[in-house]
């Protein structure tokens, strides 16, 4: 009998588009990827939930997509939460132990509840807690105390923190589009989830997810989240600049970045130029690639003098042997290596998701673009509620279906639906 309990369905619900995986950890084994599917999103604003109707829809389009395929109906789903706001503050938690005594799983448990309702202000939220290390009667340094003798345990945390409202958009929109929200997790942490090693945040990383709306900065070292940062704004800047620049239309912008786009001017060929159809009877207008890739780059040194800002201030730029990672679905810009290389002056590399794709899924999903799904899958896959909480009911007789065939077309479509005007 199927073990209906290790199924989850997560949710990625990003600026411009709405991603959702649906699968189940089988013991002993890799993770199944049943049910995926991406849909256009609606509502969502720099990440975060502006209109609760069209999220709501834009979820309902995805879910019911991938539970065709998973055959499956979903009841639960985790989600990422987003939003320029989010940021990560310092706190230290003190606790006094008995002479003789020694550190328990009950002591850090204290200290960890205590600290989750610390320093909130009015509107605020602590989403997550993070574990930097222990100091134990002045020894710092320490990463496990349990089973040390000592008189006074500090316990080091990294809070990361948003307004509450947040949460309460996007609860209320998942639950608009018929479905329970399990439990929250912040996009930067699930982008990073998916795409570094342990021995990469071992060795001090960043993980840059640069998305449509932001782009989060994730700074890792010795195995620990050491600071997290949001810069508010991402791909949909270089689409409106390309608009802008060119004087077109939005929709022949982003198709021109996806496209012709590349992140250095001076590679780009002097020759090439593309044609985008007129309006109204008007004469086709010509984009040269050069021109189109210099307002391209204009824009990306921009976002990364920010984000290496972020590093600096970090504190841990000179501590990052594994250099920065760069996902997103804007992370696919040919040469955005050279660039953020030549900004920054450490090691770069484009992260795609870790996960052992079938061939069918891999022609699909292999991609930057689906960090962030995947890391939400696995932090679903490893939540405990995930093993007691039945997030999948109602099993379908699964279609005859050619796995992933669909979802390809569609896919293409949806990236190429203006190809005709172009």
């Amino acid at each position: 009998m199927e073990d209906r309990n290790k199924i989850v369905a997560a949710v990625d619900i990003g600026t411009n588009t709405t991603i959702c995986l649906i699968g189940r950890d089988i013991p002993d084994e890799r993770p199944e990827l049943m049910g995926y599917s991406m849909v256009a999103s609606a509502g969502v604003r720099r990440g975060v939930v502006l209109n609760i109707d069209e999220t709501a829809q834009a979820i309902k389009n995805a879910v019911t997509e991938a539970s065709k395929m998973a055959g499956h109906d979903v009841l639960k789903v985790y989600a990422n939460i987003a939003g320029q706001q989010f940021r990560t503050i310092d706190k230290v938690m003190t606790k006094s132990i008995d002479q003789g005594k020694i550190i328990t799983k009950a002591d850090i448990k204290q200290l960890y509840d205590e600290v989750r309702t610390a320093l909130q202000q009015p509107g605020e939220k602590v989403f997550h807690v993070i574990n930097q290390s222990y100091t134990i009667d002045d020894e710092p340094g320490i990463f496990n105390p349990i089973g040390i003798s000592g008189s006074e345990l500090n316990a080091n945390y990294k809070l990361i923190i948003a307004p509450e409202n947040y949460e309460e958009k996007l609860r209320a929109s998942i639950k608009k589009a018929g479905y329970e929200l399990v439990k929250p997790i912040a996009s930067p942490i699930v982008s990073a989830e998916s795409v570094i090693t342990d021995d990469e945040k071992e060795a001090g990383v960043v993980v840059v997810d640069l998305g449509g709306g932001t782009t989060s900065v994730s700074v890792f070292y010795e195995n620990v989240l050491r600071y997290m940062s949001v810069i508010p704004f991402g791909g949909n800047v270089i689409t409106y600049d390309i608009k802008e620049g060119c004087n077109i239309l939005l929709r022949h912008a982003e198709l021109l970045k996806v496209k012709w786009g590349q992140a250095l001017g001076d590679f780009a060929p002097a020759n090439k130029v593309v044609t985008i159809p007129g309006l109204n009877g008007f004469e086709p207008k010509e984009i040269s690639c050069k021109s189109l890739a210099y307002i391209i780059q204009a824009r990306l040194e921009e976002i990364f003098e920010s984000v290496y800002f972020q590093i600096e201030k970090s504190g841990f730029a000179d501590k990052l042997g594994a250099g920065i990672v760069i996902t997103g679905g804007a992370a696919k810009l040919e040469k955005l290596n050279q660039l953020v290389r030549f900004k920054t002056g450490m090691d770069v590399r484009v992260g795609y998701p870790i996960f052992r794709f079938n061939s069918e899924q891999e022609k699909i999903l292999e991609s930057p673009q689906f960090s962030a799904a995947f890391g939400l899958f696995k932090k679903a896959l490893r939540d405990e509620n995930a093993l007691n909480d039945e997030m999948i009911v109602k099993k379908r007789k699964r279609p005859k279906f050619n796995f992933g065939g669909a979802v390809v077309e569609k896919l293409t479509l949806f990236f190429n639906e203006e190809d005709s005007e172009m």
